[in-house]
């Protein structure tokens, strides 16, 4: 008879096995607190190890949607061309029948679709800013520039009193409309190693 359990009972997994060894007899209760530094452990192993499945849910679900997007690709670019050639053509023809003055229809419908056409206003873009502002200023044009007003908190943070969510001006002591405090305190963040 031999030594060894062939059973098909499958062995945890050393970070599955690390992960319940280490549990707190009381945890799961409502009123649950760490209490030494072993449970801390214990729960930033938990943390550690469901991150790490969600981040392998993560790259799998990658994969797969790389996978798709190919296949889209793959499977769209033909018809794309097609698409877009047969748009270009009938947009021609829809130009030139709009010109016409004896037809001079504006749209063409279809039982498999409509070509519509309308009148566009011309536009100005913005393609470098830095020089267009450059431009104005020197040629007395900074009418044509607008100015974006906001607060100026870091500022505001240095020179105003708080009395609990309130901002008080330090000078007059009055209330400031329109600004709320907030109090810091402790921030903690919790990073699992790789």
């Amino acid at each position: 008879m031999s030594d060894f359990d062939f059973s098909n009972e499958e062995m945890p997994s050393l970070e599955d096995f690390l992960a319940q060894d280490g549990q707190p007899e009381d945890f799961g209760s409502d009123d649950y607190a760490i209490k030494n530094d072993d449970e801390a452990l214990w729960a930033v192993r938990r943390i550690a190890q469901s991150q790490r499945r969600i981040d392998e849910v993560k790259r799998q679900a990658q994969i797969e949607l790389d996978r798709i997007n190919r296949w889209v690709e793959e499977n769209t670019v033909g018809n794309q061309r097609v698409v877009d050639y047969f748009e270009r053509i009938v947009g021609e023809y829809l130009v030139r029948i709009r010109e016409n003055e004896q037809d001079g229809r504006k749209s063409l419908d279809f039982p498999d679709g409509k070509v519509t056409s309308r009148n566009t206003p011309s536009k100005v873009s913005v393609s470098d800013l830095d020089s267009f502002l450059e431009w104005a200023e020197s040629n007395g044009h900074s009418d044509w520039v607008r100015i974006k007003r906001e607060a100026d908190v870091s500022t505001i943070k240095k020179v105003v009193d708080f009395n609990g969510e309130e901002v008080i001006d330090p000078i007059t002591g009055a209330v400031i409309s329109g600004l709320s405090h907030t109090e810091g305190g402790v921030s903690v963040s919790v990073k699992v190693s790789e």
